[in-house]
């Protein structure tokens, strides 16, 4: 394997384009780490004339990598997962939705988790045909086994049986075989047009949980992230909608294993004001000492796209100042994904746009989120998208986005190994 560096890339976009990202950053002054990651060959893990969705990596306890995504090719969509062995032989898709409970979007990855028996579990949402329902869906949870087969048919999350919408979910499994899910609903949503609901089943996934409402001002389509801290308390990060259509990130967190949760607290106050969904949610990982790390993307006061990680140590009392991850003056950031090791070194993945090109790149940290190393570009065509990002304990990262060059779309996954121990 061998480091990938910076490429540079001749920008053909319009002056107007060059005039919006030539900004300062807006965070604090941090000084570039060195920190970069060996990277083996991309492997096309599906390509297809049919629509893809994001990509979804999880590593077993083992170090085995899995993913999951969507397929739609027709009326309806098919969930499916499969096992990427490291020498990428015999890779094998294996459907999960049962026939006329697929899901019709492919707008977002599944979600999907892995326990720590090797039980995995996929969520998606399907469309509610009732008559005259607008966007209406219901959240489905599958439960497979250790090898990957559905062991139950799919049950369904949301306990309200409303005609309405239920969808963007995240879902994490817990230590002792509960499966945690938040997601985004038309219930109790006050006057923002979502609410966050949270269910935690505890038996594997078998049943689910009564819903619980987080918050009732949640920006309508960006997709709320969960986490386990190391202490086992569990967390919820989202973009909350705040009086004069402020849309800023919120955390809160539950001691009682998802049965309460505190209030809401603001991770930066921002003040991107913005009178629409930007379809850009956070992102939130803790280290193996119990450092919060959180990353989203906001356009601030100043109307500049920036994507910020900040970090605390005190349970999301207060945060660090933020620092900026795309600093280049030349293209303008999104979809920040983010992964923690650990001991606390960090990937952080997100498009680099101009006005002709997407691409994904990286950057990585390693002294836990402080600074971080130089951009490293991931992607080989003209349109990249959605990355994804999953650390193992061992070092090994797993990087997933999508690709399309006409006719076909594709789903690319590339395998690494963080090259530097993170620093005290």
């Amino acid at each position: 394997m061998v480091p990938v560096r910076e490429i540079g890339v001749a920008v053909c976009g319009a002056a107007a384009l060059l005039a919006l990202v030539g900004f300062s950053s807006g965070a604090s002054a941090h000084k570039e780490s060195e920190a970069v990651t060996m990277l083996g060959a991309p492997l096309t893990l599906v390509q297809s004339t049919a629509a893809l969705s994001p990509p979804t990596l999880r590593f077993h306890r083992d170090g085995r990598l899995h993913a999951a995504w969507i397929e739609k090719n027709g009326v309806q969509g098919e969930v499916k997962t499969a096992a990427i062995p490291t020498d990428h032989s015999a890779i094998t898709q294996v459907p999960v939705n049962p026939p006329g409970a697929g899901p019709e979007a492919v707008h977002q990855s599944p979600g999907f988790a892995i326990g720590g028996d090797g039980e995995q579990f996929v969520t998606w949402s399907s469309a509610n045909k009732t008559p005259g329902a607008l966007f209406a869906s219901d959240l489905r949870l599958a439960r497979l086994d250790a090898g990957g087969m559905p062991v139950q048919p799919p049950v369904q999350v949301n306990d309200d049986g409303l005609a309405i919408s239920h969808t963007f979910e995240h879902v994490i499994a817990g230590n002792n075989g509960e499966v945690f899910v938040a997601w985004l609903d038309g219930r109790n949503k006050d006057r923002s047009g979502a609410s966050i609901l949270f269910m935690c089943s505890r038996d594997h996934g078998a049943t689910v949980g009564k819903n619980l409402v987080l918050d009732g001002m949640a920006c309508p389509c960006c997709r709320p992230m969960l986490a386990q801290a190391p202490d086992g308390s569990l967390w919820a990060v989202w973009r909350k909608t705040f009086e004069g259509n402020v849309r800023d990130i919120v955390i809160a967190h539950s001691t009682d294993q998802g049965r309460t949760f505190s209030t809401p607290t603001v991770v930066s106050r921002d003040g991107w004001v913005f009178d629409a969904c930007p379809h850009r949610g956070p992102s939130i990982a803790f280290d193996g000492l119990g450092r919060l790390y959180i990353g989203w993307y906001t356009e601030g006061k100043d109307e500049q796209p920036r994507l910020f990680i900040s970090t605390s140590d005190d349970q999301g009392a207060t945060f660090s100042a933020p620092v900026a991850l795309h600093t280049a003056t030349t293209s303008l950031p999104d979809n920040l994904h983010m992964a923690v090791h650990p001991d606390g070194r960090v990937v952080a993945v997100w498009e680099e746009v101009t006005g002709v090109r997407k691409r994904v790149v990286m950057r990585v940290s390693d002294d836990r989120g402080q600074t971080f190393g130089p951009m490293q570009t991931l992607s080989r065509g003209s349109k990249a998208e959605h990355p994804t990002v999953a650390i193992y304990d061992s070092g090994t990262v797993a990087l997933g986005w999508t690709e399309h060059a006409f006719p076909h779309n594709r789903i690319i996954v590339q395998q690494g190994q963080l090259s530097r121990v993170v620093t005290p």
